[in-house]
């Protein structure tokens, strides 16, 4: 016959593993949330790294740099690599608060783990 207090050591493990999975997700939800700027930053260099070789490479003039369109563009890009940066800083700081969370999580749950296996092998 299990004891009560192998009941309640189960029973807190069960909460623990319960906890650990939920505060895993939302590090999954927090990193995969990163992706979209971090595509937006990939996309960005794509273009910029495009337009310079197209610039580079290109006979005679270019009609956006004629008219004034690139500087405008470049600004632009600019602006939006300055926001997916700032976003991602945001989702990082998330990201490094619910690993804190996750973490302690874990140690709640291998705590309760070894305790209820010790106290199983008492028995």
């Amino acid at each position: 016959m299990m004891s009560k207090d192998l009941k309640k050591l189960r029973s807190l493990k069960d909460i623990a593993d319960l906890s650990l999975t939920a505060e895993l997700a939302k590090l999954a939800a927090i990193k995969r949330e990163e992706e979209g700027p971090k595509a937006k930053l990939r996309e960005i260099e794509t273009a910029r790294a495009q337009r310079v070789h197209h610039v580079g490479t290109s006979e005679g003039f270019d009609m956006a740099s004629l008219m004034g369109a690139d500087s405008a563009w470049y600004r632009w890009i600019e602006k939006e690599k300055r926001q997916a940066l700032r976003d991602l800083a945001q989702i990082s700081e998330r990201r490094e608060t619910q690993l804190g969370k996750t973490r302690k999580a874990f140690g709640k749950k291998d705590a309760l783990e070894r305790l209820t296996e010790r106290h199983a092998g008492k028995t």
